[in-house]
């Protein structure tokens, strides 16, 4: 480590000895360069936010007059459906007082109807006497409230015994799926899968009147962890060794709870297994003589 350090600082100093010759060179900003951009190349709203207000910017020396024209671009959002433009005429003039202006965009909020989420752009198309930033575009998502699962979708309280920690508390998230409004992403299943890509798929189960009973994991399903582990959940049966690799593990939900809803196995573990072979058990990772009960906050 210490002979790592030395190299480093040695290093640095022969940067700046190097760089000592420039040291009364300063970089100049040519006015001909100046562009016209969006600050931000994406923005998420949701669908009942009434307007979206996208900022386009004058990188400049000095102040500059211009006039920015722009073009909005249907994607699945569609203009006079989705989304209205408050400006006709598509320009935004610069008087040579401002360096940034607005375009803004009504959004039609389509209440009580399931369209998923949609997006459009919005694109610079020519900024009199000056250039355009290679960041000309604006994606825009217009994020839908009324997916069939909102009920059942956010943070929730959970809670388990764990066979080698006692008692245990975090939070799990139920995330959408982007095409299939009968799936949902577990983040946080247990309170050992929790960080970078630790996320299960559900399938939601319902009633005969469509109403939303529960979920049910998927048997087979193994998340990486690092370089000598991937992490496998199974059903257990608890204060045993036991494990079922191929059983599914279902939660009921009722008033707002998702409790675990099983009887052989009872309870569900998690398993350290090789990343290449996932039939290599290196052990139990963590056991759940309790398994995880998850209450909606």
């Amino acid at each position: 480590m210490k002979r790592i350090y030395t190299i480093f600082i040695v290093a640095v100093f022969a940067l700046l000895f190097a760089g000592c010759k420039d040291l009364n060179t300063i970089p100049v900003f040519e006015e001909s360069e100046s562009f016209a951009s969006f600050p931000t190349a994406k923005f998420s709203i949701n669908e009942n936010s009434g307007q979206v207000v996208i900022p386009v910017e004058i990188a400049s020396i000095d102040l500059v007059k211009t006039v920015v024209s722009y073009k909005i671009i249907d994607g699945t959002a569609k203009a006079g459906v989705d989304f209205t433009d408050t400006n006709a005429d598509a320009v935004l003039n610069f008087d040579g007082t401002t360096r940034s202006q607005n375009i803004v965009v009504n959004i039609i909020n389509r209440a009580g109807e399931y369209t998923g989420d949609l997006d459009f752009s919005i694109e610079l198309q020519s900024a009199t006497g000056l250039k355009l930033s290679l960041e000309k575009v604006c994606n825009i998502s217009i994020l839908d409230l009324d997916h069939p699962l909102a009920s059942i979708l956010g943070e929730y309280d959970a809670t388990a015994v764990s066979s080698f920690d006692g008692t245990v508390n975090w939070t799990m998230t139920l995330y959408k799926d982007a095409k299939d409004v009968t799936v949902v992403w577990i983040y946080g299943l247990t309170d050992e899968l929790l960080g970078d890509a630790k996320m299960f798929y559900a399938n939601v189960n319902f009633d005969e009147n469509g109403a939303i009973v529960g979920y049910t994991v998927p048997a087979g399903q193994v998340v990486p962890h690092n370089s000598s582990y991937s992490l496998w959940v199974v059903g257990n049966k608890a204060g045993s060794g036991s494990y079922y690799p191929n059983a599914p593990l279902s939660w009921k939900f009722e008033n707002g709870v998702f409790t675990f809803d099983g009887d052989e196995p009872n309870s569900i573990g998690v398993l350290a297994v090789s990343p290449s072979d996932h039939s290599s058990i290196a052990g139990w990772w963590n056991r759940y003589d309790v398994p995880p009960s998850y209450t909606k906050k």
